[in-house]
């Protein structure tokens, strides 16, 4: 495991599960959660200035002309709902998704299916 992938997983682990309930909420959100993935990152740096996330996403290029074309917003639009994902901690700098958010869609999908 790379020093970013082991500084990474601390963070993941201090998530705060009640965050996910953004994503019920708001619609736009949500459609960022769910285009997020690995193919809209590229890791620059193995080796961030410090632990923190923001120094983890500096480590990371960010394709948002890919992540407009998911989501069909601007380009201004897109940064404003993926600064908004990546400040509630929502989205990884790995292309992931917080582990209760993906729990929670999963579940609110079971229920929209009648499962």
């Amino acid at each position: 495991m790379s020093y970013f992938d082991a500084a990474l997983e601390i963070h993941k682990e201090k998530f705060e599960p009640y965050r996910a309930l953004a994503v019920l909420d708001d619609r736009a959100l949500r459609r960022y959660v769910i285009a997020w993935g690995p193919q809209l990152v590229r890791r620059l740096d193995d080796y961030p200035l410090e632990n923190t996330l923001p120094d983890l996403w500096n480590c990371v290029k960010v394709d948002y002309q890919a992540l407009a074309d998911l989501t069909g917003d601007s380009l201004p639009h897109v940064m404003g709902h993926f600064r908004q994902a990546q400040g509630l901690q929502l989205i990884y700098p790995d292309g992931t998704v917080a582990e209760a958010v993906v729990t929670l869609l999963h579940k609110k999908l079971r229920e929209i299916q009648g499962v």
